[in-house]
């Protein structure tokens, strides 16, 4: 299985290659051999093969119906999902995410997992390592639960994974919430270096000779931040190739 890493060098470069592992927690082992420490690991476990064909194919039906049923539901997201942009009403998502996702979250380490999930979202991490954290075991979902709350859960159950992973390749608690507090101060440089670029295409759009090479780099930037889980940017509606 082919993994995606991305880290940071000593001089605060950050840099990207693949790795060839069994499983994530092998990948993890692997780069820690090599002295690396990901802040991001692209890829999924392979599928375990079941003993019995039969169960294996009745499960792969559940998770088939299941899909199904999320698309008619509105909610589109495995409940395995990973970090990812966090929408919906904003009064509820201030009021959830307000005292640092506390009040949502009564537990420390899954406020601590909360203020990491969102993919470049603010996040102060000057304190964390003073923080003394347990993590649960994985939350389980309420009928009472606001639908932002709900995906919130799911996101935070999964870095719970990724912990686990993390800790099964030899890790610290301590180093995985540092990496946490890195891999979101890592992509919010990237989120303010790519706003810089955004500024200068803009100027670039108005130009009618630049425009065309300038909207396809803006898809071309939108893509990159996409990619990796990052808010995109909506291009000018107006531009000399719209008029």
């Amino acid at each position: 299985m082919r993994y995606h890493y991305f880290y940071q060098t000593k001089d605060n470069r950050s840099l990207d290659d693949w790795i060839v592992a069994k499983d994530r927690a092998d990948a993890y082992a692997q780069l820690r051999k090599r002295g690396i420490k990901p802040y991001r690991l692209d890829g999924r476990n392979p599928l375990a093969w079941k003993r019995w064909t039969a169960i294996g194919v009745l499960a792969a039906i559940v998770v088939i119906l299941s899909a199904a049923l999320f698309v008619e539901s509105g909610d589109n997201t495995p409940l395995s999902e990973e970090r990812s942009q966090l929408y919906g009403d904003p009064a509820t998502l201030q009021n959830l995410s307000a005292n640092g996702w506390r009040d949502a979250f009564q537990n420390e380490g899954d406020a601590f997992l909360a203020r990491h999930a969102i993919p470049g979202a603010p996040c102060l991490c000057t304190d964390e390592d003073s923080v003394a954290v347990i993590f649960t075991t994985p939350l389980k979902p309420s009928p009472d639960d606001q639908p932002e709350l709900a995906k919130m859960k799911r996101m935070v159950n999964c870095m719970k994974q990724e912990l686990a992973e993390y800790l099964k390749a030899d890790g610290t608690l301590t180093d995985y919430m540092a990496l946490c507090c890195q891999r979101q101060r890592t992509e919010r440089d990237i989120i303010l270096d790519t706003n810089r670029d955004f500024d200068k295409l803009r100027n670039k759009l108005s130009n009618p000779e630049e425009a065309d090479d300038a909207a396809q780099e803006w898809q071309r930037k939108n893509d990159l931040l996409r990619s990796m889980g990052l808010p995109t940017v909506v291009m000018p509606l107006e531009s000399p190739t719209d008029r």
